[in-house]
């Protein structure tokens, strides 16, 4: 099955238009047969009592009993389709609402920023990232290498040092762009080593948002993560429920696709406002 949306929907479209037009088809052949068979059968009946030779009335009689066997075994072909046709509706249907209630939804009156201070090396997951959660509220800021946008929730994409600071000619903790920015939630969207993620922990700084390293993002698995995530809390859950209810606490419990990361809830149970 394809990842892709209107793809798949454009497939069952398509399923279901050739189905259909198979079944009308069949039933167009079905009712042929029909009056070929009982047109048969009553020349046959018909002819014997006019006394006809028998070889011509077995003849009408086996073209009706064969116009008749094909009705019977096309009334099958078509009971076999309609019920094959009946779940691509009702998919159909569960796609159509789905993108219907999407639509109806407001994206969430925050700010959303993502924050390369890396350089080129790291544009491709910046770009990713924005373009896929960067819909969900109300206005995204990208800006330039180095710089920081105000925002509400920000996605910052740097190399630590491995003193847990951020690789860059002025060294700074994350905890200092939380003071600069007064974001709620600080997510710290690349990849850095355990150990460095564990020294940027351990530095000062205010202690006022909740902040979240990646060890490793899993491919489109980080992305499915947030979105998830954001999405919960778009429809009422606080961020630390939101998180345990997509990835609970325990290895064997946690989603194939979810990313290794770690989470500082130091600015607590964090909600989103509703649109």
């Amino acid at each position: 099955m394809t990842n892709d949306p209107m793809k798949h929907l454009d497939d069952l479209n398509k399923a279901i238009k050739t189905d259909n037009q198979t079944i009308q088809a069949l039933f167009k052949a079905q009712k042929i047969l029909l009056a070929i068979s009982g047109a048969s059968v009553l020349a046959a009946v018909t002819l014997k009592f006019m006394g006809a030779r028998a070889i011509v009335v077995i003849a009408l009689g086996l073209i009706g009993g064969f116009s008749g066997l094909g009705t019977a075994l096309l009334g099958r072909k078509i009971e076999s389709l309609q019920k094959r046709v009946k779940p691509y509706g009702d998919e159909l249907n569960r796609i159509i609402g789905a993108v219907e209630r999407k639509e109806k939804s407001s994206p969430t009156p925050l700010t959303i920023g993502f924050a390369n201070l890396s350089g080129k090396d790291l544009d491709g997951l910046a770009s990713q990232d924005a373009e896929l959660l960067g819909r969900l509220f109300i206005r995204a800021r990208v800006v330039e290498h180095h710089q920081i946008p105000s925002a509400e929730i920000l996605f910052v994409y740097a190399h630590l040092n491995e003193d847990g600071t951020i690789e860059g000619p002025k060294p700074s903790g994350i905890r200092q762009i939380v003071q600069a920015t007064n974001a709620a939630i600080i997510v710290l969207a690349s990849p850095n080593s355990p150990e460095s993620i564990k020294n940027a922990a351990g530095l000062p700084g205010p202690k006022t948002a909740n902040l979240v390293f990646t060890v490793d993002r899993n491919g489109d698995g980080f992305g499915r993560f947030f979105k998830e995530l954001f999405e919960k809390m778009q429809a009422g859950q606080d961020m630390l429920s939101a998180w345990v209810a997509i990835s609970p606490q325990h290895p064997s419990a946690n989603p194939a696709y979810a990313p290794q990361t770690i989470l500082l809830a130091e600015g607590g149970k964090i909600a989103f406002p509703r649109a």
